[in-house]
């Protein structure tokens, strides 16, 4: 019976450390895994603000001086002082996972690097900015989403008139809260551009929801301040007023962005005048798709879909620089 009871205790022992394992295995894959990552986001990009490269090897030993800096502080010595901020950026459309900021949210002490669309692989370890939509220095609307169970799970708290900053290579950009709102996945009006810089923080909903949460929390920022620190020019979004008459219609230039229609963004990222023909991108909501423009050539219909609705898009004229067309 002694040996039984030993032989189940030994066993039980086993499955209790093997759970225990798991769980710690969880508890790095979740938490300490994405703050490794933030902690060397955040270091990378203040090194590309400053026009400098980034390296594991240099990351590992700034901390390490960052450490001996910390102790020599305790014991009264100077620390260094850090270098001057300058910057290299250049604006272009970006890459799918490039790296466009960071955002931060003081009283929340929420802190986090932005990239540059919506993919697992980016949220994952950082927030992601939503193909389509406005970057910070550009009319319109900027929207970046997050996980609510690792990096925005700080916005179950935020208030009305609650500070956020969001800092790119070209400067700072401070918004204010000015509404908080929860809404179903299929309402795409919130990534509706008006006529003031605005931020829109959007996360699942409820916080706490066990599974693939029903909802999306909104969080509604119009900017303030622009502190354009490193004085780089910013490419900005072309936006054309549209006619009664030409309802549908649009002109856009090389490297530019808009949104076309309620759900429906389209950018252009090369012309060929003497083909006739562009290439660039469409970016279709609710289905999060994206429809990429390889060669489209003028007076060709690009027949999609929305949300089951058929649609088209026809390019009617390409110039070295600048497309026309429209979209019904």
């Amino acid at each position: 019976m002694t040996k039984s009871k030993s032989k189940f205790s030994v066993w039980a022992e086993g499955v209790l450390l093997a759970i225990a394992i798991a769980g710690i295995g969880l508890w790095l894959g979740s938490n300490a895994i994405p703050a490794l990552w933030q902690s060397w986001e955040g270091w990378a990009f203040d090194r590309e603000v400053r026009g400098q490269g980034a390296s594991l090897s240099g990351y590992l030993a700034e901390k390490q001086r960052s450490i001996t800096d910390t102790v020599a502080g305790w014991m009264g010595k100077p620390t260094r002082s850090e270098a001057p901020k300058t910057s290299v950026y250049q604006s272009s459309r970006l890459s799918d996972n490039a790296l466009i900021g960071r955002l931060k949210i003081p009283r929340l002490r929420l802190n986090t690097t932005v990239r540059e669309g919506t993919g697992t692989e980016t949220l994952v370890l950082a927030a992601g900015h939503m193909r389509g939509t406005a970057i910070p220095g550009e009319p319109g609307n900027v929207a970046v989403a997050g996980h609510r169970d690792t990096l925005f799970s700080g916005l179950a708290g935020i208030r009305e008139n609650d500070l956020i900053e969001f800092e790119t290579l070209q400067g700072v950009h401070k918004y204010h809260v000015v509404s908080l709102a929860v809404v179903p996945p299929t309402d795409v009006s919130v990534l509706e551009p008006h006529t003031y810089s605005e931020l829109t923080l959007i996360t699942c909903y409820p916080f706490n929801y066990i599974g693939s949460a029903p909802d999306r929390f909104i969080v509604k920022a119009r900017e303030i301040t622009a502190e354009n620190t490193h004085k780089i020019p910013v490419v900005q979004v072309a936006m054309v007023k549209e006619s009664p008459a030409e309802k549908g219609t649009f002109s856009l230039s090389k490297r530019h962005s808009r949104q076309l229609a309620q759900g429906i963004s389209i950018g252009i990222d090369d012309t060929q005048a003497d083909t006739r023909e562009v290439k660039g991108w469409l970016w279709v909501m609710p289905d999060r798709r994206t429809i990429w423009l390889k060669d489209q050539p003028a007076h060709k219909p690009l027949v999609f879909y929305q949300s089951g609705v058929r649609r088209e898009l026809m390019i009617t004229r390409v110039t070295s620089s600048d497309v026309s067309g429209y979209l019904r």
